[in-house]
């Protein structure tokens, strides 16, 4: 048997459900353990993931699945390999949702009626692969490498969900530090980080160094305060 902690499964009335209460006063439910092959588990991860609202987590998919987080890797590992199918599972942070294939972007968009939605700035566009190659960054840090004012393309891309706030740095007035989300990834059909490119040179320079350099410079502008 598998005691499966209920708060921690989507979609279960806590209400209803027969079980024991642990130390903690979280219900646990009995559940028999399921012996499903290698071929129904990737089956059943999949269905999981489908009916998923939003990003989930390996734990999460592994208490669904009543097997260990080990399972769900290697479950994920087969869904991750190429294929022909319409979708892909994409990662960001510790979390996994399945998203449309890059290679039908033109159709799921004209189905959806999204084919006059506004399309990002060369300033977004620039901002994103700041934040999307050094994140976590602060405002001061993007627009030290843009070198102008930054905060209105952030307020876009905030809103549109591409970018959004992943802790303050420990500096003068502790600003906010941004990432990309897993729509950003979704947004360009990335199934996670390590898909994207590596930056080159323009003009003879080497990008990453001249992000980095000017990254280093804002982060000395502003020291850091010291605990009294």
């Amino acid at each position: 048997m598998t005691d499966l902690v209920l708060d921690s499964i989507p979609f279960v009335d806590h209400a209803q459900a027969n079980g024991k209460v642990d130390h903690n006063g979280q219900v646990q439910l009995d559940l028999p353990g399921l012996c499903l092959s290698d071929e129904e588990l990737v089956a059943l991860i999949e269905a999981l993931l489908l009916v998923s609202p939003e990003p989930t987590t390996i734990e999460q998919l592994a208490i669904g699945a009543s097997v260990e987080p080990s399972d769900i890797e290697s479950a994920l590992a087969e869904l991750e390999a190429p294929s022909a199918r319409g979708w892909i599972v994409v990662r960001h942070g510790q979390t996994v949702q399945l998203s449309t294939s890059p290679r039908f972007a033109s159709h799921v968009r004209r189905f959806l009626g999204l084919e006059r939605e506004g399309k990002l700035s060369s300033a977004a566009l620039e901002t994103l692969a700041i934040v999307a190659y050094q994140q976590p960054v602060t405002r001061a840090e993007i627009e030290a490498v843009r070198g102008v004012d930054s905060s209105g393309v952030l307020s876009t891309l905030l809103s549109r969900g591409l970018v959004e706030i992943v802790g303050r740095l420990n500096t003068v007035g502790n600003p906010m530090e941004y990432g990309i989300t897993a729509d950003f990834l979704k947004h360009f059909g990335l199934t996670s980080l390590d898909d994207l490119p590596p930056l080159g040179l323009v003009d003879g320079r080497d990008i990453s160094a001249a992000l980095q350099s000017a990254i280093a410079t804002a982060e000395e502008a502003t020291p850091i305060e010291q605990n009294s």
